[in-house]
């Protein structure tokens, strides 16, 4: 049987679906911790507007480079989906893994060669 997973983005702030196209995830730091919300096009603009002005007085310490596109923020090992889906596959192999957390490379490497 065959079994296909897709993941719709919902705008953490509002409760509304988000589009194709029409927003993304956002990751931020806020006093040493690190966060990410899903938000669409228009709440990212707000978010963007209201933080630019503590941006532009801050000291950046470190992070991406302006020259990346805002579409590039995904890790290679993929996003929260295919972290789903290696987890359902190792747990259909009889492999432990957390519900949370990072998934022992080993594995990721096992389900990428399957």
């Amino acid at each position: 049987m065959a079994k296909q997973t897709f993941t719709k983005l919902v705008d953490d702030f509002t409760g509304e679906p988000i589009e194709d196209g029409t927003g993304r995830t956002v990751r931020f730091g806020f006093d040493g911790a690190e966060y990410e919300i899903d938000l669409s096009n228009d709440n990212i603009e707000e978010l963007s507007s209201t933080l630019e002005r503590y941006v532009r007085a801050s000291r950046r310490v470190s992070g991406r480079s302006r020259g990346r596109s805002s579409g590039s923020s995904r890790r290679s090992s993929g996003g929260s989906g295919e972290t789903a889906a290696i987890r359902e596959w190792a747990e259909s192999q009889g492999l432990k893994v957390a519900s949370r957390g990072r998934i022992p490379a080993d594995i990721v490497e096992r389900y990428k060669n399957r």
